[in-house]
C-alpha cells in the first residue's frame, strides 16, 4: 500500500477518535484499522481483510446517520457525513478489485434547458461531496449519464448537447442520444417487430427528425430501453431513470434549507447487493408529483383558509407565516383523491409558509403570496410541499405498486418491463407499470426512502419551462389537455389494478370482462371527479366572497393600496384560471362526462389493453434480436 493511501486509512481511526461526542466510536473498528495497516506494512493486506474493515465503518455510518436525523440536520454534521464516505472510499481503493455496481442515470428530456442543468449540476455536486467509485483520470469512474433528449427547439437541443461536454469535462461522462439516433434505432428495429407500435410510436410517416420530438416521456423511456439493452444487457451495471426536474438532494422540515444529504449511489448499491431486486422505486419530496388537476380541491382550502387567518392580522405587523408545518409521513394530502389510492380522505388545512427573507409585513406575505397562485398551474403547490422524513433510513425496502417514473433503478434484465400504453399519452404511467411489475416480479419490485428533490417551476419565472398539456396565453393558463390525461389516466390505472389481480397479462382473460372492469371503473372515477369538481367551483366561490368582503383589510386606501390591488389582481387571475379549466361547460370536462365523449377514449383503453400481451411479446423478440 503506498503512503498517501496508507495515511488515509490511519486518518480514518484518528478522526473516529476525534468525535467522541457523538457516541459513534467503535472499538473494534480501531484495532482493525490498526491490523490493515500493520498488514499493509508487512505486505500481506488482502480484500477480506479491507471488507472487515469497510463492513465495520459502514456501521458506524449508520450510527453518525441515526445521529443526524435525530436531532436537527446541519450544513456541519452533513459535511461531517461526506466526509465519513470519502473516508470509506480510500478503503475501496485499497481493494484489488471494487466489484460495487455502476451506474448509468438516464435523464429524458424534451425543451427544459434550466431544469436539465440544475439537475446535472446537482448530480455533479453529489459525486463532489460522497466520490462514489472514485475517481480515474478525474472522472467519476462508476458514474456516467444518458441524456434522452425530446427536444424540439434548436436552441434548446444545442444547450442540451452542450452540456455533454461542460459536465464531462467536470468530471462526469455525459452522453448525448439525440432525434436522429433515436429514430434511426426505431426505424431499424420496428419494420422486423410490428407490435412495437404502441410502445415506440409508428414510424412508417416520420422522415423528418422534426416529426420524432415531443414524444412523450413514456415513449422516450422506451426508446432509451433498446439502447441501453444493446449495450448493458450483460453487465454489471444499475440503470437509474430520473427526471431533469428534480435534484439529487432533500428538503428540511425544520428549515427552508436543501441538504446533499443522501448517498443515493452507496444505497442503491448495497440493496441490489444484499437483496433479490430488479426493480427499486424511491419518491420525490418538494412539489407533488401529481397534476394540478387533482389539487385544485385542496389549494383552495387552504387559500380560504390563509384569507381568514391574515384578514384578522394588521397589515403593518410583521409577518406571521414563518412557521413550518410538522412533517407528515406519505399521506398523499396533496391529493384532492387521496382515499383513491388507500390513504385518508378527511380535509386537512395546511397553513402558507412565507418564505420571504429579511423584515417584512403581513402585508408583503399577502402580495408575495398572490404572486405563487399561477405556479400552481404548472404543478407546484405552495401550501403543501412533500417534506423529508427519515424513518427506518435508507436501507430498508418494502414491496412496492407504484414506479415513480422520475426516481427509479433497474436492472438490466427488467428493460424486459417496457413503460406500457406509452402512444396513449396518458399520466399515471408508472403507477401501471407498477401494478404489472407487482404482478410478475413480486417481492423483487421494492420502494426505499431515498426521494429526490422535485422542482416544477424555475424560480426566474415561477413556470415550468415546458410541460406537456398546459398552454399559457398571456394570463390565460389552459390545462385542458393535462386534466384529460389524467382523468383516463386514472381510468387506466384501476382498471389495471383489478384486470392485473385478476391475473393479467399471464393469465388470458375475456374481452368482455375486460370491457367491463373499465366501465365499471370509469363510472366510479367520474362519480368523484364530477363531486371534486362541485367542490371546486364551491371554494371558489367562497375565496371570491372572501375577497370581495369590504371590511377586509386589503380593500383600505392607505399607503399600500397599489400593492394591494396588484394582489388583489394576481387572485382574480387565479380564480379566472379556476373557472375556464373547472367550468362545467370546458371541453375537458365534456371529454370527460358525455357519453359519447368517453366512449372513443374508453374504446382506445380497451384495445390497448387487449393488445399488451402480444406487445410484450413482440418486445421480447426485438431485445432478443439486439444480441
Amino acid at each position: 500500500m503506498n503512503s498517501t493511501l496508507k495515511k488515509s486509512v490511519l486518518r480514518l481511526d484518528d478522526w473516529l477518535s476525534s468525535q467522541a461526542g457523538l457516541n459513534i466510536k467503535n472499538p473494534e473498528l480501531g484495532k482493525q484499522l490498526q491490523q490493515l495497516s500493520r498488514s499493509a506494512d508487512d505486505g500481506t493486506i488482502d480484500n477480506a481483510s479491507i471488507d472487515d474493515v469497510i463492513h465495520l465503518y459502514q456501521q458506524t455510518i449508520k450510527k453518525l446517520e441515526h445521529y443526524i436525523w435525530q436531532h436537527n440536520p446541519s450544513e456541519e454534521n452533513i459535511g461531517l457525513y461526506q466526509d465519513t464516505f470519502k473516508n470509506l472510499e480510500a478503503l475501496y481503493k485499497l481493494k484489488t478489485h471494487d466489484d460495487r455496481h455502476d451506474f448509468k442515470i438516464v435523464i429524458p428530456v424534451a425543451d427544459r434547458p434550466q431544469h436539465l442543468r440544475q439537475c446535472l449540476q446537482s448530480l455533479l455536486t453529489l459525486c463532489q461531496h460522497y466520490h462514489y467509485g472514485g475517481l480515474k483520470k478525474n472522472r467519476f469512474a462508476k458514474i456516467s449519464v444518458l441524456i434522452a433528449d425530446d427536444s424540439r427547439d434548436e436552441n434548446n437541443i444545442r444547450l442540451h448537447e452542450s452540456y455533454c461536454t461542460e459536465f464531462s469535462d467536470a468530471g462526469l461522462t455525459t452522453e448525448y442520444f439525440g432525434l436522429p439516433q433515436q429514430l434511426a434505432l426505431v426505424k431499424a428495429i420496428a419494420p422486423r417487430h410490428r407490435g412495437l407500435t404502441r410502445i415506440l410510436s409508428d414510424t412508417d410517416s416520420i422522415d423528418s427528425v422534426d416529426g420524432f420530438s415531443h414524444k412523450g416521456a413514456s415513449i422516450m423511456r422506451n426508446i432509451a430501453y433498446l439502447k441501453l439493452n444493446r449495450e448493458l444487457s450483460q453487465s454489471n451495471t444499475l440503470i437509474y431513470f430520473i427526471d431533469s426536474d428534480q435534484e439529487f438532494c432533500i428538503n428540511d422540515s425544520q428549515s427552508d434549507n436543501k441538504y446533499y444529504a443522501i448517498n443515493y449511489f452507496h444505497y442503491l448499491n448495497e440493496n441490489f447487493k444484499t437483496k433479490a431486486i430488479s426493480v427499486l422505486t424511491g419518491k420525490v419530496v418538494g412539489d407533488p408529483p401529481v397534476s394540478p388537476a387533482v389539487m385544485a380541491g385542496n389549494f383552495q382550502q387552504d387559500i380560504r383558509n390563509f384569507l381568514s387567518t391574515i384578514a384578522k392580522l394588521k397589515p403593518d405587523d410583521a409577518c406571521q407565516f414563518h412557521r413550518h408545518e410538522a412533517a407528515h409521513l406519505d399521506d398523499a394530502a396533496y391529493h384532492d383523491m387521496a382515499s383513491l389510492f388507500g390513504f385518508s380522505s378527511q380535509e386537512q388545512v395546511f397553513n402558507y409558509h412565507c418564505c420571504l427573507q429579511g423584515a417584512h409585513t403581513n402585508a408583503d406575505c399577502f402580495g408575495d403570496f398572490a404572486n405563487k397562485l399561477d405556479h400552481f398551474f404548472y404543478g407546484e403547490h405552495p401550501t403543501r410541499k412533500t417534506v423529508f422524513n427519515y424513518e427506518q433510513g435508507f436501507s430498508k425496502t418494502v414491496t412496492a405498486r407504484t414506479v415513480y417514473t422520475g426516481n427509479y433503478v433497474i436492472k438490466p434484465e427488467a428493460l424486459n418491463y417496457f413503460i406500457p400504453f406509452a402512444t396513449l399519452k396518458l399520466r399515471m404511467a408508472g403507477p401501471v407499470l407498477g401494478r404489472i411489475l407487482k404482478t410478475r416480479l413480486q417481492h423483487k419490485f421494492v420502494s426505499a426512502n431515498l426521494p429526490m428533490l422535485h422542482n416544477r417551476t424555475v424560480d426566474a419565472t415561477g413556470q415550468s419551462e415546458f410541460r406537456p398539456g398546459v398552454k399559457n396565453n398571456e394570463n390565460n393558463i389552459d390545462f385542458g389537455n393535462e386534466f384529460v390525461r389524467q382523468f383516463y389516466g386514472d381510468v387506466m390505472l384501476f382498471s389495471m389494478e383489478k384486470i392485473t389481480a385478476a391475473g393479467f397479462p399471464d393469465a388470458t382473460l375475456s374481452r368482455k370482462m375486460i370491457l367491463d372492469t373499465l366501465n365499471a371503473t370509469y363510472d366510479e372515477i367520474k362519480a368523484m371527479y364530477v363531486a371534486k369538481h362541485h367542490t371546486i367551483l364551491r371554494l371558489k366561490k367562497q375565496i371570491t366572497e372572501q375577497l370581495d368582503n369590504p371590511e377586509c383589510w386589503w380593500h383600505d386606501t392607505s399607503d399600500d393600496a397599489t400593492q394591494c390591488a396588484t394582489a388583489l389582481g394576481k387572485f382574480a387571475e387565479f380564480l379566472d384560471n379556476i373557472q375556464a379549466n373547472f367550468d362545467d361547460h370546458t371541453a375537458s370536462y365534456l371529454q370527460c362526462t358525455l357519453p359519447d365523449k368517453a366512449q372513443k377514449h374508453l374504446d382506445s383503453l380497451l384495445q390497448a389493453i387487449l393488445d399488451y400481451p402480444n406487445e410484450l411479446d413482440s418486445w421480447q423478440l426485438a431485445l432478443k434480436s439486439q444480441h
